[in-house]
């Protein structure tokens, strides 16, 4: 029914009088005399001379101005719905409610604030990648994917993010990631810090300050810019990844899972005494859930190993699992980003056999996030990226398109892993044929063969130089038989996917810039005031 609003006419003064009675036989809208068999208007009484826009107006105005029975809510200012609910409730307090009632459960309502946080990021993640993955699960599992499955649970909040940051309209993942750490936009390669050089407190600082646990899971090196614009300030950068390490460690975050031995070093780690290192997989996953030290586990020199190329390592999922066992035991709740970095790295190597089983294996940890969550309600969970990368997407149609596509699951290794046993001025055409065939299962044609032969020799393929760089030729090449194509290899101004669900994603809006979420993350966690400088 209409309500009352401002400048709208909603009936007589006195709304609480009965309407006068019609005859039955006059019409309510006209007051004109109408047959009562047939409803057509009775001798003497003309039909109205309205077109049907007008009619609509007047048959609108003649409902907008009848009198109505008085909402018995609406005198305070509720609702009639929130009025039905308050009775409903009242009732079965007071144990006046039927069977049909009693056999009804009870609303969950959220408390106001999250005890935990999961951040989980995809990084480089385009619009294209998340349908990729859960395309390739349908065709080898027969499921969609845990994030496609997320959007159809109650109490889900979608948006769409802007990612640029403070001086580019194309943002990387350390301005993204300090946007979502400190909620301002900062430039390019900044790790913590504003372009008028000031260092604000960084949200896992911020929350560990405020007495919860802390972590960092990443495939990537655990310096990384992702991990570190949650983390860090850092004068010199994202570049400067010994410096990073160094303040991770001192800083004290309880678990730290990922690469970049080479940074952590045992003098590094040793700078403080309540680490426990652990450096492979079955140490990991030996490890009690809880135990008084904190954790760094150190699994690969440099970046870990793409899903496809990954043998002793542990999973992206496996490190997820143990980090939330071990922060879940703490009594004040816990703070815990997990990244699957080499997605990005995918992307920027128009790989598209790495990417999509990456984006796979994040979406295992997604799962085992939203299976800790699953029953509880003190957890937000919030599954995002931090930036678009090259745009992916399958081109081909009907069923050779799905034919190429099934492909994928057959990748059994990644460009990287293909370009570590090629040997400039050593390996031959033949070599290369080779190589690719072991890797993806696609044997080139001798055309296909002569293109990427050119490319290893410095010969320009591709006229767009950011689609020509790095593997772009070859990614070129074998989409020919996956249909998986790309528009470069650089990181795009895209809107990007978020997905929040759990106490505090009713607060994410549908739009919004990538640092307006630090807001709605710091007031679901109800931290106090960050420090201005650090």
């Amino acid at each position: 029914r209409p309500t009352s609003a401002p400048g709208v006419n909603c009936g007589p003064a006195n709304a609480h009088a009965r309407p006068e009675k019609r005859p039955k036989h006059i019409n309510r809208h006209t007051n004109q005399h109408t047959n009562r068999r047939t409803g057509r208007l009775a001798p003497g009484h003309a039909e109205p001379n309205l077109n049907p826009r007008a009619a609509r107006r007047e048959l609108h105005s003649c409902m907008t101005d009848r009198p109505r029975k008085p909402d018995p809510a609406a005198r305070r200012g509720v609702s009639r719905r929130d009025f039905l609910g308050t009775g409903v409730a009242t009732a079965a307090a007071l144990g006046l409610t039927g069977t049909a009632d009693a056999a009804r459960q009870p609303e969950i309502i959220r408390p106001r604030h999250a005890r935990n946080l999961i951040f989980l990021v995809s990084d480089g993640m385009s619009t294209g990648t998340l349908p990729l993955a859960d395309l390739l699960l349908r065709h080898t599992e027969g499921r969609r994917s845990r994030w496609w499955q997320l959007f159809a649970e109650p109490g889900v909040r979608r948006s769409v993010i802007d990612t640029a940051s403070a001086n580019s309209l194309v943002t990387d993942s350390a301005a993204a990631s300090t946007a979502w750490g400190i909620g301002e936009l900062v430039f390019n390669g900044a790790i913590g810090v504003t372009p008028d050089a000031r260092r604000p407190e960084p949200i896992l600082h911020h929350a560990r300050r405020a007495g919860k646990a802390t972590g960092l899971v990443t495939t990537c090196t655990l310096s990384h810019a992702t991990p570190a614009g949650w983390a860090c300030n850092i004068d010199k950068g994202r570049s400067d990844e010994p410096a990073i390490a160094a303040q991770m460690i001192q800083r004290g975050y309880d678990v730290l899972l990922g690469g970049g031995r080479r940074f952590f070093t045992d003098e590094v780690i040793a700078a403080n005494s309540d680490f426990t290192p652990v450096f492979d997989r079955d140490a990991l996953l030996a490890l009690p859930p809880a135990q008084g030290h904190n954790l760094v586990g150190v699994f690969a020199r440099g970046q870990m190993d793409y899903e496809v190329d990954r043998t002793d390592q542990p999973s992206l999922a496996e490190m997820a699992a143990a980090a939330i066992n071990r922060l879940a035991a703490r009594p004040d709740g816990f703070v815990l980003q997990i990244e699957g970095g080499r997605v990005d790295h995918a992307a920027h190597n128009n790989d598209a056999g790495a990417l999509v089983h990456d984006q796979i294996a994040f979406d295992d940890a997604l799962g085992v996030a939203l299976d800790f969550a699953a029953g509880r309600d003190d957890t937000l969970v919030v599954t995002t990226t931090d930036h678009a990368n090259a745009n992916p997407g399958l081109t081909d149609y009907l069923s050779t398109g799905a034919k190429k596509f099934a492909t994928l699951a057959d990748r059994r290794h990644s460009f990287d892993w293909i370009n570590d046993r090629y040997e400039p001025g050593v390996s031959t055409a033949e070599d290369h044929r080779r190589i690719i065939l072991e890797a993806t299962g696609v044997e080139l044609t001798d055309a296909e063969l002569a293109t990427v032969t050119r490319w290893r020799e410095g010969e320009t393929i591709i006229p767009y130089r950011s689609a020509d760089k790095s593997f772009g030729p070859l990614g070129s090449v074998l989409a020919n038989h996956c249909g998986v194509a790309f528009i470069s290899g650089n990181h795009t101004a895209d809107f990007v996917e978020q997905t929040s669900i759990g106490p505090g994603a009713e607060n994410m809006p549908p739009m919004m810039r990538i640092d307006e979420t630090h807001a709605v993350l710091a007031k679901a966690l109800d931290l106090p005031p960050a420090l201005a400088n650090l």
